[in-house]
């Protein structure tokens, strides 16, 4: 039984020959467009044509990023691409947008599809429910322990892959709008900024928390390494196994793949170990300080990388003296050292001193290198001091190892080949050569063999020369010759013979995996009559009066947003405005509170529903009698029928009006609009919508919801598993450089959920919403008091009545964004509406 499938980054060509090279199974890479890694090199089509038939020659499998969301206005261009990646014969897509793998199985049905990571599959439902829409592989969350991945495998039966090496984010993937809504940069478009990668603050009640905080980075995690944990996933059945990096150096590939394949080598004969220079070379090549991740629940504190957000290196000594005079410092070393290496001392005041080593002395004289136990004196370029901690951040020798195993012209790949001589007098040589699985080709000598008169061909003459595949990925393995007589031929004849028949099998080779009936025509063509046929397949979304919504945390939410005129209600959620999980007498109060004011109640799903917290949410829908659902998460439209009314939330990411028709197919009588989408883009949507549109109007925002806690890390005991919960103890901010105080809540399954410092405001903007059909607008109050809640849907109320009286050209009064901007002191925004997201 094969082992799992080893899957490697390739940011650029250089990084897929790394990884070609060093034993990668299959690679992942992006286009130039619709790719979660835009700063990557990515390729044009051409090269990415080219790069395919490169890896599959060398029998590598070749996965392309089609992993953003997809805007109305790129569906088409979409299209034109997924349609190029299908005749170039790539193995499979990695896709995010629900749509877009819908117009996959739709107009493409013999393009694999894998769900990115972007979708955040994290339970049974979400698997089964894709399994529906004809994906082949799913990529899980990161947030998932062994069993679970061992669960999920074992229950759905789908391919299912998880990351093993490399960056971890700190938000579940797919549910982070930070970089989003502070720089417009989206991680769900391929932009993310990385904001989670500066520094902060925890404040509680106002002040900083803790005098003494662990380091400033608060929510950058350690980079994942579960090379000593290979044997636990074979067994539990992952098919791939991930090495996240296509931003990294091609250096960084060659050395992870070259180790992570020797690993997994190891361990398909039974002998695994992970030898202590092969963990020097992982940590040496790049981290931020290892975490196992969530493979054994939650990690707490263990997880982060509090000190620093970059590079560590390999911890090399301590300075043991500092030499003013030359600049230099003396190193007691415990790890070699060698001239080419970069060193970086932790400076006990003042940051960091890095410097390029190029001098090396030992007992006053000049060496090339030292090993472990030396004391040694080189230039620091910079004041150290005794003590200070010394890193080695570049080791020249791995790199050169690294680099010299893509450059080189050397292949590492050793395909047998099979080749069959005739050679007769009077005729030109006859070639053919087999591969395995069958493929042959071949060639024809230029010129007729003669007699010899002094030295006949022989076996051995033509092993020698068949030999000499060069840069190529074949190896002679078996070798019939036919020579009739005692003949000759030029040597030039024979190689330009086996050129002609390796290439042609090569070309052959690549060629195999290409369609036999390609896409001839272009597919973004079709995307207008697609969408239409769609559309016309489905009633349309009625022109009922425009309603207004409101999300709350608890019962005084509830009552406030009812008593203020919602006519809709989302409760519990998250459940951030209550410690503990909702009773079900909770729910009966909320539906009978909504009742006695006209308003209905909608029971809130989470986005986070992990199949150990599914028993009690069924419990709390059984209690919960016939109300709707608003489901924030793929698998509630598995899990809980038909017989419900379903509204799909905005952590789905819909993002175009194909994934509303994906929504309305699976029974949802409402979605609610990513918050992404500008003003412009919304009434596109709208236009073409087969159900009823809700947008977000007002209110903080969630930026990221993770499975690690601030609070808990630094004030708890920083267990994860084991918390004294002081999130109950105070609200809680993370302050940033700019003084920013971005508001955490934390829910009832100790999940951290990080929102906008400034409150989502459109309120001039109600009567154009109403115009362009959007059928609900949404008051955002998870994470507010009652007041605050009855105040904002109180002033909404107003603004929608009178727009709805006044007609759609009344320009709502000033009066109504000041008297909401006393409720929010901390300012307000109109997030994307106007400026969009790169």
């Amino acid at each position: 039984m094969p082992g799992p499938e080893l899957l490697a980054p390739a940011g650029s060509w250089e990084s897929l020959a790394a990884a070609v090279q060093n034993g990668a199974d299959a690679v992942y890479l992006g286009a130039t467009a619709f790719s979660a890694r835009q700063s990557a090199a990515d390729f044009e089509p051409r090269e990415l044509s080219r790069a395919v038939d490169y890896a599959h020659v060398r029998d590598v499998r070749v996965y392309v990023t089609v992993n953003t969301l997809v805007s109305e206005r790129e569906l088409g261009d979409a299209a034109r691409l997924l349609g190029f990646l299908y005749n170039i014969g790539v193995d499979a897509v990695i896709v995010q947008d629900l749509g877009l793998m819908r117009l996959i199985a739709d107009l493409l049905p013999g393009l694999t599809v894998h769900a990115s990571t972007q979708t955040t599959a994290h339970n049974r439902p979400t698997l089964e429910l894709f399994k529906e829409l004809g994906v082949r592989r799913v990529v899980l969350a990161r947030e998932l322990s062994l069993d679970e991945i061992a669960g999920l495998k074992r229950d759905t039966g789908m391919e299912v892959e998880v990351f093993v090496h490399g960056a971890l984010c700190i938000s579940y993937s797919g549910q982070c709008l930070f970089s989003s809504l502070v720089g417009a940069r989206s991680g769900n478009r391929g932009r993310c900024a990385q904001p989670c990668r500066l520094p902060y603050v925890l404040h509680r009640d106002g002040e900083p928390a803790v005098p003494l905080p662990p380091g400033r980075y608060l929510l950058s995690p350690r980079d994942l390494n579960l090379s000593t944990r290979l044997p636990e996933l074979i067994r539990a059945g992952v098919d791939g196994l991930k090495i996240e990096g296509r931003m990294r150096r091609p250096e960084y590939v060659a050395t992870v793949v070259r180790v992570y394949r020797t690993l997994l080598d190891r361990a398909a004969v039974g002998a695994f170990d992970i030898t202590a220079e092969e963990r020097r070379e992982l940590l040496q090549i790049f981290n931020r300080g290892y975490t196992t991740g969530y493979l054994s629940g939650r990690p707490g504190r263990a997880l982060m990388a509090y000190t620093r957000p970059n590079h560590r290196g390999l911890a090399l000594g301590r300075v043991l003296r500092y030499e003013p005079d030359t600049g230099s410092a003396v190193i007691a070393l415990e790890e070699p050292l060698q001239v080419g290496d970069t060193i970086e001392v932790w400076v006990t005041r003042g940051g960091r001193v890095s410097t390029p080593v190029r001098e090396i002395r030992v007992d006053g004289r000049l060496v090339k290198e030292a090993s472990g136990g030396t004391e040694v004196t080189l230039p620091v370029g910079g004041r150290v001091g005794p003590g200070d901690r010394v890193f080695k951040t570049v080791d020249a020798r791995l790199e050169r190892r690294a680099r010299e195993s893509f450059t080189s012209g050397r292949e590492t790949k050793s395909i047998p080949l099979r080749f069959e001589v005739r050679v007769r007098e009077g005729l030109p040589l006859e070639l053919a050569v087999t591969g395995p699985g069958g493929l042959s080709a071949s060639a024809q000598g230029k010129v007729p063999a003669v007699r010899a008169e002094k030295r006949p061909l022989t076996a051995a003459v033509f092993e020698k020369q068949l030999s000499r595949l060069g840069n190529t990925p074949f190896v002679l393995g078996e070798l019939e010759c036919r020579i009739e007589g005692e003949v000759m031929l030029p040597l030039s004849d024979i190689n330009e013979a086996r050129r002609e028949a390796v290439d042609t099998l090569a070309a052959a080779k690549a060629a195999r995996s290409r369609p036999s009936t390609p896409v001839t025509v272009d597919l973004a063509d079709r995307v207008g009559p697609y969408l239409q046929a769609r559309t016309a397949s489905q009633a349309r979304a009625d022109s009922r009066r425009t309603l207004l919504s409101a999300a709350v945390g608890d019962l005084d939410g509830v009552r406030a947003a009812a008593g203020a005129g919602a006519d809709v209600v989302y409760f519990p959620g998250e459940g951030l405005g209550s410690p503990t999980f909702p009773e079900t007498e909770e729910v009966s109060e909320a539906a009978a509170v909504c009742r006695r004011h006209g308003a209905t109640l909608v029971l809130w799903l989470p986005r986070i529903l992990h199949d150990r917290e599914r028993p009690r949410w069924e419990r709390l829908l059984e209690a919960a009698g016939p109300c709707g659902v608003l489901a924030g998460n793929p698998g509630v439209f598995r899990l809980t029928g038909t017989q419900r009314r379903l509204l799909a939330d905005f952590p789905l990411n819909i993002f175009n009006s194909l994934t509303v028709s994906l929504f309305a197919g699976l029974g949802a009588a409402g979605v609610t609009l990513s918050p992404e989408l500008t003003l412009d883009q919304i009434r596109e949507i709208t236009g073409k919508a087969l159900v009823p549109v809700e947008v977000l109007v007002h209110g903080a925002l969630p930026v990221l919801v993770s499975e690690y806690c601030v609070v808990g890390g630094v004030l708890g005991p920083g267990d994860g598993n084991r918390c004294s919960v002081p999130c109950r103890a105070g609200r809680f901010a993370l302050e940033d450089r700019l003084g920013l105080r971005f508001p955490v809540g934390v829910d009832h399954d100790c999940r951290m959920h990080v929102f906008n410092v400034k409150d989502l405001c459109v309120v001039d903007q109600v009567p154009e919403l109403i115009r362009c059909g959007v059928a609900v607008l949404r008051v955002e109050g998870r994470l507010r008091d009652a007041d605050y809640v009855g105040g904002v849907v109180g002033i909404y109320r107003e603004v929608i009545d009178n727009s709805r009286i006044r007609g759609p050209e009344w320009q709502v009064p000033s009066h109504y964004r000041e008297r909401l901007e006393r409720l929010s002191p901390q300012g307000l925004t109109t997030g994307h509406y106007f400026r969009g997201v790169l």
